[in-house]
């Protein structure tokens, strides 16, 4: 049901820790924070940190330190079981796959050189000759098949669902390998992103914990919660990386992460505070990197009968009573933008033609007297446990009392609320789901489709939500190889979804990354930090 937990059920919130923090601090408090950060920063500025003036000595060996905290760094690939997206970015430096994301999604080579298809069923990829894992194993066909069939071979492996559309491996000659599908399956390219290539040779002879992969960089050292350090692989088979030496530190809180970075010894921190944003703007040595993650976040409704939500007038109604724009800027304090729809417009079947439905209580009104349900009812709204989800949850219960819906807001512990809602025992949630594929088809066989937990469909449609044209959609798109077909189909589900008002849209959380100057990095859509792509003018 959940392959990457974190993206399906515990979307990455950055404002969980720290964050979005009371609105009753003192104004001392802010002051001083200004000028601590002010006065360290002219000691920065003027070089008398050692720490820095001894970086920019060291003109041939490029070290970079990154501050992460708030997700827990669960350990090296292969996984079996949550992971989550810190774990998965680390270990994209160590491995490669046989094609890769680029900064906005697109599917690029990586160790396979190139690919077509011989036929509907059949992906022939042609394998990079010159590739060496970290231990000098030559990579080859061989251990292409073998790390897809260890898979394959694992029901409790995290990737196993990635690959159940798989039939067989077949090695054409060494450097050339033939991925069979059961069906036409369009979406292998995106699922093969997420597969590793592993040593055949390493893992099945040596008894190690030591990650071997093809990547950009090498292990070191590992204190657990504590740091990381990995090392340039001096064979990488793409040119070599400025960096030499990378170091990931782990913090518990915050404010650690911030003072580390302020005292010069990191240089990345992967998400700031956004209430620091403004501490951070005014220091001269210090860049702030906008992005925006993929997680839409959602109202849900449940579609039993006997339930007011089962009326797609008191659904519209819901949608027309909803002021976005007080939700971000009152429990987000504005790091947010409104959603129209299922994905973010780096998706692949993001449909740009939809827009939100506007803010409007008449409309809201004359919709639930349409319904007969002027006098309104009474409906609880389940939250699991976050910050940003119970303030937001508590505007939803002001603006829905204004057409006479009463919310009681029931705040879960994360496993409850999961709990209630794949038993669909919710009729209103709150919810939030990150296409970590890049296609929306994910969320056509996931949420859109109705429920058939036999073949697979509608895992987390947790409303039992059937609409029969959306099926046929569905169930195309996940065949259809011809991707101009595959994307109007897509635009179309979209379309009747929204005018069906399904869920309510409701944000994509926006974050900032700081960098020290002296260092450059691309922003990713898939939140990937790659160290590779770090450039220095030290």
């Amino acid at each position: 049901m959940c392959h990457f937990l974190y993206i399906k059920h515990c979307p990455k919130e950055i404002f969980t820790r720290n964050c979005y923090k009371s609105l009753h601090v003192s104004i001392f408090l802010i002051v001083l924070k200004k000028t601590v950060i002010l006065i360290i920063s002219l000691l920065f500025f003027l070089g008398i940190s050692g720490c820095i003036e001894e970086r920019n000595t060291q003109a041939d060996e490029v070290d970079l330190t990154i501050a992460y905290g708030q997700d827990i760094f669960i350990g090296f690939y292969p996984w079996t079981g949550f992971i989550n997206q810190q774990t998965l970015s680390i270990n994209s430096n160590i491995f490669n796959s046989l094609v890769e994301f680029g900064d906005r999604y697109q599917i690029l080579p990586a160790l396979a050189d190139y690919w077509n298809n011989p036929d509907n069923l059949t992906w022939r990829f042609y394998l990079r000759n010159d590739v060496t894992f970290h231990n000098g194993d030559v990579f080859s066909a061989d251990d292409v098949k073998y790390s897809i069939e260890r898979i394959k071979q694992d029901k409790n492996d995290t990737l196993y669902s990635y690959l159940t559309m798989v039939k067989e491996v077949d090695i054409v000659d060494d450097f050339t390998i033939d991925i069979v599908t059961v069906e036409p399956y369009p979406l292998l390219l995106n699922r093969l992103v997420y597969i590793f290539m592993v040593s055949e040779e390493n893992h099945e002879n040596i008894s190690s914990d030591i990650p071997i992969g093809t990547g950009a960089y090498r292990f070191s050292e590992y204190v657990k919660d504590k740091y990381l350090v990995l090392e340039r692989f001096e064979e990488y088979w793409r040119q070599a990386p400025d960096v030499q030496k990378v170091t990931f530190q782990f913090f518990d809180e915050y404010e650690d992460q911030r003072n580390n970075f302020l005292n010069g010894n990191t240089d990345i921190i992967d998400i700031i505070d956004p209430i620091d944003y403004e501490n951070f703007s005014e220091i001269p040595w210090v860049k702030i990197l906008p992005f925006t993650f993929n997680t839409v976040t959602y109202l849900g409704f449940n579609f039993v009968e006997n339930n007011p939500f089962n009326d797609v007038r008191v659904r519209q109604a819901v949608y027309h009573a909803i002021d976005i724009d007080e939700i971000i800027q009152n429990a987000l304090d504005g790091y947010a933008e409104a959603a129209s729809q299922f994905v973010t417009q780096d998706i692949f079947g993001y449909n740009p033609e939809i827009t939100r439905v506007p803010y409007n209580l008449t409309a809201a009104r004359q919709y639930m007297k349409d319904a007969g349900y002027e006098e309104g009812f009474e409906i609880t709204l389940d939250c699991r446990e976050s910050e940003v989800r119970e303030k937001t949850s508590q505007l939803i219960t002001t603006q829905l009392s204004l057409i006479n819906i009463t919310v009681d807001v029931n705040i879960l512990s994360s496993s409850d609320f999961y709990s209630k809602i794949s038993h669909r025992q919710s009729l209103l949630y709150f919810f939030g789901w990150a296409t970590d594929s890049a296609d929306a088809g994910e969320i056509f066989d996931n949420i859109l489709r109705s429920v058939d937990f036999e073949k697979g469909f509608g895992f987390s449609n947790f409303g039992n939500y059937s609409n029969q044209r959306i099926d046929e959609i569905a169930t195309d798109i996940s065949h259809n190889m011809n991707p101009v077909g595959r994307l109007e189909q897509m635009k179309e589900g979209f379309t009747l979804a929204m005018d069906d008002v399904v869920c309510v849209p409701l944000y994509v959380l926006n974050g900032y990354c700081v960098v020290r100057d002296g260092f450059s990095l691309p922003i990713r859509a898939d939140g990937a930090l790659l160290v590779e792509h770090v450039k220095s003018d030290m």
